[in-house]
């Protein structure tokens, strides 16, 4: 009997002589008989591997799900946040759990929050702060572990807490996203988002901070910087759009949802002051707070008139420099008297035409452009003003 038969048979015997299976542990128990491994077919281990052994445990996990983020995210979930640079995602994601964590939605202990995006002196506040909430705050460079130096190290010790089956309420924050891995490159971000979604898969709850890219799309709106497909490969995606400049005292950031698995899609947004010599760095870390409807509707105003700027810009940018220029020094013109200045060369070099000029007012006004009605005709008077939305 050659080597190919005899195991055909040990196959065939174990298959008719095993109870049946009805989850992956009763596979484990009869795979082995008197210590010995014994053969079983590719099409029973599947069958034993099925999602439906294990619907009880899977609805006791559902039951405990909680919230990590008021109202935004859940346990078990892989969540993708993304911001333009310096707008604040750090003081956002802080100031968020740490208000979970003072709420009792979440226990500090269970947080592990990678800080691969600060200085030295970054790390050494946000490392105070975290203490005072019970996190544990790491960061690679920095690390005493020989073995927890790169990120290689972080994701294979993620991948052994799930196998060690401690991964169940774990919140994990990677700070940033780009730090773990080339966000641009399809196969590593695949190979990484595996190693996330496994963690959630076992109770965890995985975090992550991207960026946008540097200039908005032509319409204006938020674009990631990252690979398409990561959208695919996370439950949640949000980006924070931040509607305030540097100078004033609140930054403001509405939430746009890219992506949301929950019945109920979130939809606000989030104020905090914005840190300068008056206002320390755990001072905007704590001021963060839920914006109300009145709030929100305000900021969506703000992002329309924002996007109506950009694509002005985009599209009509000669058109732009030419009612810049003729208009400095704050003089007001009619529309009509704007029109007609399109006849001088001098002030039109670049051959603008009415209905170019008229498509390009209509996106600036009330925000760049001021409009006043005078007269018995409500005759339409433009001021220039910026950038006022």
């Amino acid at each position: 009997m050659s080597k190919d038969d005899e195991l055909m048979n040990k196959i065939k015997d174990f298959n008719e002589n095993k109870p049946p299976l009805s989850s992956y542990e009763d596979y484990e128990r009869y795979s082995g008989v008197n210590g010995h491994a014994q053969p079983i077919s590719s099409l029973a281990r599947l069958q034993a591997a099925a999602t439906n052994h294990r619907i009880a445990e899977l609805e006791e996990r559902l039951a405990n799900e909680r919230e990590v983020i008021s109202g935004m995210i859940t346990t078990g979930t892989v969540t993708l946040v993304y911001a333009p640079s310096g707008a604040g995602k750090t003081v956002w994601v802080l100031g968020s759990l740490f208000k979970s964590i003072r709420n009792n939605l979440i226990k500090g202990s269970d947080v592990i929050y990678f800080n691969e995006d600060d200085g030295a002196r970054g790390v050494v506040q946000k490392a105070k702060m975290g203490q005072k909430h019970g996190m544990s705050m790491i960061t690679l460079a920095t690390s005493q572990d020989p073995g927890l130096r790169t990120t290689q190290d972080a994701l294979g010790l993620l991948n052994m807490i799930r196998l060690e089956g401690h991964a169940n309420g774990k919140i994990v924050i990677c700070d940033t996203l780009k730090k773990f891995a080339p966000v641009l490159n399809k196969g590593d971000m695949r190979d990484i988002l595996h190693v996330f979604r496994q963690f959630a898969a076992s109770g965890g709850t995985v975090i992550l901070l991207g960026h946008c890219n540097k200039h908005r799309s032509l319409d204006g709106r938020l674009i990631y910087e990252g690979v398409g497909d990561l959208k695919a490969d996370v439950d949640n995606m949000f980006g924070l759009d931040p509607l305030n400049d540097k100078f004033a005292d609140h930054q403001e950031l509405l939430v746009i949802n890219e992506k949301d698995r929950k019945q109920i899609s979130f939809s606000g947004g989030f104020r905090y002051r914005q840190t300068k010599e008056t206002v320390g760095y755990e001072e905007s870390v704590d001021s963060v707070e839920f914006l109300d409807d009145e709030d929100i509707s305000d900021l969506k105003r703000k992002q329309a008139a924002q996007i109506n700027v950009g694509k002005a810009f985009a599209k009509y940018e000669d058109e732009v420099l030419f009612l810049e220029s003729v208009m400095k020094g704050s003089v007001e013109y009619s529309q009509a008297e704007l029109y007609r200045m399109l006849h001088d060369e001098d002030l039109n070099p670049n051959d603008c035409t009415k209905k170019t000029l008229r498509n390009c007012m209509d996106l600036l006004k009330g925000n760049m452009l001021k409009l006043r009605r005078t007269g018995s005709n409500n005759t339409k008077n433009y001021r220039w003003q910026g950038e006022k939305w």
